[in-house]
């Protein structure tokens, strides 16, 4: 029976390969990762108020639990203290859980993108959707004991469950290195091409998190439910979660195939130097001095220099990505849209986050799909310059807007907005090699895990103090903010196109004397290398050197 199971298991893994290999990797687990994701942020802070409601009621209100649970299913205005209590609670709380989750996160995210470079990107992925698979366990676990234990001790277990496995930044850091490789052929020097891999990543990631929103949707019931509903409605949400979440565990243990083949350092010793006869023998080193490498491995990406201005650019495009974010903070529109002359119902925002999702979900196909039309050099840097000009002028306008109907038609630039998230992750791995691609995304899953408490610490406060005379003044900052992006992109544009003009030259002669750099192979090991010396080679300042000398380089 064993065996038989496990013929059968090699023959779908075996049709699986064949029939989409080079289609689908790695996309169905992001998809699945996102889906958990949208149901639990829609979920997780309705049962957190009201678990919390109970729980304080029963403890200082002098409730007893069936009257305490009726009461925080719909408050009113009799029950003024009790609700100022649970936000209080939940606010101070929130903090701490935010510090349990970012410590961890800030000492494993580094280190999981340094393995993922030097080992391979597989066991990195498997070890993240564990540390996610345990997090969204600790949730349901909430669901089903919160009137025996308190909530928070789950919530405290899991958020430094998923801290020391990186966090939700490493798992999508680590999936998007996996895509990267599979379209690292398309980015090779010379090619301007947005891969079409990467926007449907993009795509089936924002396409999950909507679809796991909705489908908390249908799960929720009205407020004047009983108790017993609410409670069967967060354990149903809490254990799909958890469904998806093992889900996608199993299928990247079984059908996820590895895409990065890193050469072991005496491997490559003995190539170089095939007339010595000693062996490299690498000495043991302790934990912490491997702890102390793979950290500073990750700040050697931003150091490594690189030709032309590219070492610069990147820095720029990286602090261009932090201003960028710390500018998107979407949660004040809520705020804004809640007030005169607005006076929005929960069901007009919802359909308003319905519209902006789908368009801007849709945008990150149509625009690389859109700019294959054309030979422009730079492609994914003029959708980037493009997204953020489009999403700078809908803050401009919403910051000016008085009625409804002008903020819905803001909704319409959303579709090239969508262009910004494949922009950039076509446009930052372009500049680094094969061996470097996870170290970067950490980085970036760095700076977007910080960015949204700095913009929260920054128009907060904006947005309170000119309430009175200008509610959409906070927009308008963000506005300029972006338009500042727009400017800095531009300029970084500017400064790589000398390169790219080189590289498209080089290519050019290469193809004239039918010369190819990192031709595809059948076999997996084979096409990482060729890529990853493809890779290294873009490193080298080639700009004067002669065909002669590249031809012997590439054949080296």
């Amino acid at each position: 029976m064993g065996a038989a199971t496990l013929n059968f298991s090699a023959r779908i893994r075996l049709f699986w390969k064949k029939c989409l290999r080079g289609f689908v990797n790695v996309e169905p687990v992001m998809m699945m990762v996102a889906v958990s994701l949208g149901l639990y942020s829609t979920s997780s802070p309705l049962f957190m108020y009201w678990a919390r409601c109970i729980a304080i009621a029963t403890t200082k209100g002098g409730y007893d639990v069936e009257n305490a649970t009726a009461i925080c299913a719909q408050l009113t205005d009799s029950e003024k203290d009790l609700q100022d209590e649970v936000e209080k609670d939940i606010a101070s709380t929130k903090v701490l859980l935010q510090i349990a989750n970012t410590i961890p996160t800030l000492v494993a995210a580094p280190l999981i993108g340094t393995w993922s470079d030097k080992k391979g990107r597989k066991n990195p992925l498997l070890y993240t959707l564990l540390g996610f698979l345990l997090y969204t366990t600790c949730q349901l676990m909430a669901t089903l004991t919160y009137q025996y234990i308190n909530i928070y001790n789950w919530y405290f277990a899991g958020e430094i469950l998923i801290g020391i496995t990186g966090g939700m930044g490493s798992i999508f850091g680590t999936s998007l290195a996996i895509v990267t490789d599979d379209c690292r052929h398309k980015l090779r020097p010379g090619s301007s091409t947005v891969p079409m891999r990467i926007g449907v990543a993009s795509f089936v990631q924002s396409i999950g998190s909507i679809l796991g929103t909705l489908g908390m949707s249908l799960l929720a019931v009205p407020t004047q439910s009983g108790g017993h509903l609410h409670r069967l409605s967060y354990i149903k949400s809490t254990s799909v979660q958890l469904s998806f979440a093992l889900i996608a565990l199993a299928y990247a243990f079984i059908m996820v195939r590895e895409t990065h083949f890193p050469l072991a350092d005496g491997y490559l010793y003995n190539r170089l130097d095939g007339a010595s006869s000693t062996s490299h023998i690498e000495q043991p080193k302790s934990f912490i001095t491997k702890v102390r490498e793979y950290m500073c491995a990750l700040v050697d990406v931003l150091t490594t220099k690189r030709p032309g201005w590219t070492r610069c650019c990147l820095i720029m495009s990286l602090f261009f990505i932090m201003v960028e974010f710390l500018a998107l903070d979407l949660s004040l529109l809520f705020l804004l849209v809640k007030r005169p002359p607005f006076s929005w119902s929960d069901k007009t925002f919802s359909n308003f986050s319905v519209i902006r999702g789908v368009l801007f979900s849709l945008g990150m196909v149509l625009c690389p799909m859109m700019l294959t039309f054309v030979h422009w050099l730079g492609k994914d840097s003029l959708m980037i310059i493009l997204g953020i000009a489009a999403s700078a002028t809908s803050f401009l306008l919403i910051s000016c807007a008085t009625t409804t109907m002008q903020i819905f038609l803001t909704a319409g630039l959303i579709l090239l907005c969508g262009g910004i998230a494949p922009g950039y992750r076509s446009f930052l791995p372009r500049m680094v090699p094969k061996e470097q691609t996870a170290r970067l995304l950490t980085v970036v899953s760095i700076i977007m895990a910080f960015t949204p408490m700095l913009s929260s610490l920054i128009f907060n406060p904006i947005f309170n103090a000119t309430l009175g005379w200008w509610p959409g003044f906070a927009f308008f900052i963000g506005g300029i903010l972006q338009l500042f992006v727009v400017a800095g992109q531009s300029g970084v544009h500017c400064l790589m196109r000398p390169q790219w003009l080189i590289e498209k030259r080089l290519k050019a002669q290469m193809n004239t004397h039918s010369l190819t750099v990192g031709d595809d192979y059948s076999g997996d090991i084979e096409q990482s290398r060729t890529t990853s010396s493809a890779a290294a080679s873009s490193d080298l300042n080639i700009a004067g050197d002669s065909l002669e000398e590249e031809h012997q380089t590439i054949h080296m």
